[in-house]
């Protein structure tokens, strides 16, 4: 499920005469806005950005230069180099842009957010019946590591391994693959959960929720603990907005 772009016909085309390159611009600097990339990480190759939002790399790399000369991102040569994301603050530099993407995207997406919570919730409550002892292993190891991140990168990059944990314990990898896909979808297309730093102790304390209603073996628990820690993705995006003066 990806969001294409450069078709006018796609579900999350630009409107009016927006260009693709000043959309997908738009739309990083919006994923920064709302902490999918955080400061001093590096974003995805422009051959990964492309697949991700289904446009051309030449579309990719004009954004990243958009984005690039308004100071938010830089590239760095050599080893360990790409490009990543400055210390620079999105909302004295682009706050516009940020606005303008949350008010057209979130009303578009509310009925995907709750098909994924519902997904989210029936994947939980498999994971519960299903789990064996060594998925719950790996889920308190997982959840172990959530509790001790140091950054928002690496809390983001944790809560991916703690709900990828949850999908193999279903042991059906259709699950696995349509909540990657709706991952993509309420993400802006890239894919990664928004993490700003204010939402980290919620997340984990439903964290803990969840993983104690799946190692309990409570599905009917885990299934609706699951579909509300799957709402944060969308309030945080709408808290976001209303601080920026935005309708949501």
């Amino acid at each position: 499920m990806t969001i294409p772009l450069d078709s006018a016909t796609g579900p999350a085309a630009p409107v009016g005469k927006i260009t693709a390159t000043s959309s997908v611009a738009d739309r990083l600097v919006t994923a920064i806005a709302v902490g999918v990339y955080s400061p001093g990480e590096r974003l995805p190759s422009e051959r990964e950005m492309a697949a991700l939002l289904d446009v051309s790399r030449v579309t990719i790399r004009q954004a990243l230069k958009q984005v690039a000369d308004l100071g938010l991102i830089e590239a760095r040569r050599g080893r360990g180099g790409g490009t990543f994301v400055t210390a620079a603050s999105w909302g004295e530099i682009a706050p516009a842009a940020a606005r303008r993407t949350l008010e057209e995207e979130l009303p578009r997406l509310r009925d995907l957010f709750d098909y994924r919570c519902l997904v989210e919730g029936m994947i939980a409550r498999a994971a519960a019946e299903r789990r064996t002892a060594d998925d719950i292993s790996e889920l308190q190891l997982a959840l172990a590591n959530f509790r001790r991140a140091e950054d928002m990168e690496q809390a983001r990059q944790l809560d991916k391994r703690l709900h990828g944990l949850v999908c193999d314990a279903t042991r059906n990898q259709h699950l696995r693959s349509l909540s990657a896909q709706l991952t993509v979808a309420v993400t802006l297309g890239f894919g990664a959960e928004p993490y700003p730093e204010e939402i980290y102790d919620q997340a984990l304390r439903e964290h803990e929720e969840l993983v104690g209603h799946i190692v309990r073996g409570e599905a009917d628990a885990a299934n609706r603990a699951a579909q509300a820690h799957f709402s944060l993705t969308l309030e945080s995006m709408k808290v976001r907005l209303a601080q920026l003066g935005g309708a949501g």
